[in-house]
């Protein structure tokens, strides 16, 4: 089972827990009580408050309904490349998780992407900080749904059909992909989440 990170605070018997918040939801949580941890650049709550307010942003609400991951790496990559907003045509940058070995419902495979995200686990989720366009899409009531790229300029999320099923788009080959085409950043450590893996079948 998927347990909650927690960190012991030295300073007083407390625990911390930290959330999983977008960019556009930092005033939202700040409102509700939480804090921002400026050395690990995360926000948090502390065991004494009541976590039933923050339930969506908790680390169990980004996992799969069954707590199991389907798929794993530990030689992960984020590849980001330029491609047009699918809405407003500006060029923009997208990515998406790519593993050069991992596994996918326990088969071995190797030089695959990973679209329809539904769930990551908190070692991911921290790396992929440094792309907050890239994050979990909201339905209007409130439900977490898969993570997509979004235009910073327009907003609007970029279906991962587009990125990564046709053969002349950004993801649908990485590793013959044209050089400089894609930029590959190192995961570190193992890596889990739920999605749809795709490979090039020679």
């Amino acid at each position: 089972m998927f347990e909650p990170r927690t960190n012991v605070d030295p300073r007083v018997n407390v625990q911390r827990t930290y959330l999983f918040v977008s960019p556009e939801e930092k005033s939202e949580v700040q409102a509700l009580g939480a804090r921002w941890d400026a050395e690990s650049k995360r926000w948090y709550i502390d065991s004494i408050e009541a976590p039933a307010i923050f339930s969506r942003w908790l680390p169990d609400a980004h996992n799969d309904d069954d707590g199991e991951f389907t798929i794993t790496s530990t030689q992960g990559f984020i590849a980001a490349g330029t491609t047009s907003c699918q809405r407003c045509h500006a060029g923009i940058e997208v990515i998406c998780v790519y593993c050069d070995s991992g596994t996918a419902y326990g088969d071995a495979l190797t030089r695959f992407t990973v679209s329809d995200i539904s769930a990551i686990d908190e070692a991911l989720a921290r790396q992929l900080e440094p792309w907050p366009n890239f994050r979990q899409v909201k339905d209007p009531g409130g439900e977490a749904g898969n993570f997509m790229n979004h235009c910073p300029g327009c907003g609007s999320p970029q279906e991962d059909i587009y990125l990564h099923c046709e053969p002349d788009e950004l993801f649908f080959n990485i590793p013959s992909a044209a050089p400089g085409a894609i930029r590959l950043t190192p995961l570190e450590g193992t890596i889990q989440l739920c999605g749809d893996e795709h490979f090039e079948v020679n």
